[in-house]
């Protein structure tokens, strides 16, 4: 593994596998979370070169390295939330719940678990008085909030989601009228519209903890992946609830409107 080739030493971002775990982290923190999922913890392998690392963990570098540029694209295409909603925008109803329930699964077995690790391993005896303050309690506040978003995702996905999908499907005549005539009696999109936008600052909490993810040139790494992983979240979660408040319920407004329409002209002739 020592032994690598040119190729694996010449790759887009310059990646050098005799360079430290923790310098490679250090430029650029998303790396932390593909060292994760690849079983790699980079404070447990801190002074280890990339090479040492993976010929210890028989990882294939030139697969590693892949990912590791892969995610710096991702993180980039992340960031033009704009460009993303403008593409979703022109999905249809279904296929805009279905990105949706998508990006719930990536946030549900990567996202949380990877973030609640990282707090959990931030050992706070090691660090200086106001980051093992603030340590101690992400240990009690993220298990909360974790526990509070998966609880909403499954919510969501169990009303809003079966409902619009109904709404849907009774529109395009998949289904007969009569099975969404009550449930239109007892779900609204504008109610879940006005609750959704007043329940969507979910990070408020932890945000407020860590100062705005405050980082300094005296933070210790883990303390640095863990904020800026925890900031990634944030700005994941506002692009999922603007494709959510101005895409998705905006859609099934429009539908609930025009098959209530429906109704009442159907009743007419009854």
């Amino acid at each position: 593994m020592e032994n690598m080739n040119e190729n694996t030493n010449q790759n887009r971002f310059n990646f050098k596998v005799n360079e430290s775990i923790t310098d490679l982290v250090s430029k650029n923190y998303v790396y932390a979370a593909v060292l994760h999922y690849f079983g790699i913890d980079f404070y447990n392998h801190a002074h280890q070169t990339l090479a040492q690392t993976c010929a210890e963990k028989g990882i294939d570098a030139t697969v590693l390295i892949k990912q590791l540029e892969e995610a710096v694209m991702k993180r980039k295409f992340y960031e033009s939330g704009k460009a993303i909603n403008q593409k979703i925008s022109h999905y249809p109803i279904q296929l805009v719940i279905e990105y949706l329930k998508h990006a719930h699964r990536i946030f549900m077995r990567r996202s949380l678990p990877y973030m609640s690790k990282l707090v959990c391993d931030c050992d706070s005896n090691g660090f200086e008085k106001q980051y093992k303050s603030i340590i101690e309690d992400l240990k009690i506040a993220f298990p909360l909030f974790a526990e509070d978003f998966i609880h909403h995702i499954f919510e969501e996905e169990d009303s809003l989601f079966d409902y619009i999908n109904l709404l849907d499907n009774a529109f395009y005549e998949k289904i007969p009228m009569t099975k969404v005539f009550y449930p239109m009696q007892e779900h609204s999109i504008s109610r879940f519209l006005r609750q959704h936008q007043q329940d969507d600052d979910e990070m408020k909490g932890i945000r407020e903890l860590t100062s705005n993810y405050k980082i300094t040139s005296k933070t210790p790494l883990l303390i640095k992946v863990l904020y800026s992983e925890l900031k990634d979240f944030e700005e994941e979660l506002k692009i999922h609830a603007d494709i959510e408040n101005r895409i998705l319920l905006p859609k099934a407004l429009k539908l609930e409107v025009k098959l209530k329409q429906n109704i009442i002209e159907k009743s007419k002739f009854n």
